[in-house]
């Protein structure tokens, strides 16, 4: 369980200024764990190449990318969000959501492109992400 929250959640995220509306219309801060796998989720996948993409007026933005550690983890993505008071009420329940794109490179596996993942306001995502091997370095 992860303490002080939202000191932790404050940081720098990976936005440019040119994103600066989009910052602006989600003040929220969520963050996001990637877990990376194989073998039925048997065993961690080192240097696998993670990017974090988003969607905004019809156009697809790479905005995070880093490279798994020996725990198969890139861990502490900070993300806007839309705030928790924008979505604390039945009838605005869900309607602000933010949803990235996660994709997932590494020479012996299949890989992963634009996989969904919604973040919310002070909240950790988890996304546990299991690599299919490929058969003499290709896709079968």
């Amino acid at each position: 369980m992860i303490t002080d929250f939202e000191n932790r959640i404050s940081g720098d995220s990976p936005f440019k200024p040119e994103f600066e509306k989009f910052i602006n219309d989600n003040p929220g801060r969520g963050s996001l764990k990637v877990q990376i796998s194989a073998a039925n989720q048997s065993f961690p996948v080192k240097n696998v190449f993670v990017e974090v993409a988003m969607v905004e007026n019809g156009v697809r933005y790479s905005i995070y990318h880093d490279v798994t550690d020996s725990s198969g983890i890139v861990n502490e993505i900070v993300l806007p969000s839309c705030s928790a008071t924008q979505n604390n009420s039945p009838e605005t329940a869900g309607q602000n959501e933010k949803t990235y794109l996660v994709s997932a490179y590494h020479p012996a596996f299949a890989e992963i492109t634009d996989y969904p993942v919604t973040i919310q306001d002070r909240i950790e995502t988890i996304l546990p992400i299991a690599l299919e091997p490929l058969q003499n370095g290709r896709e079968e």
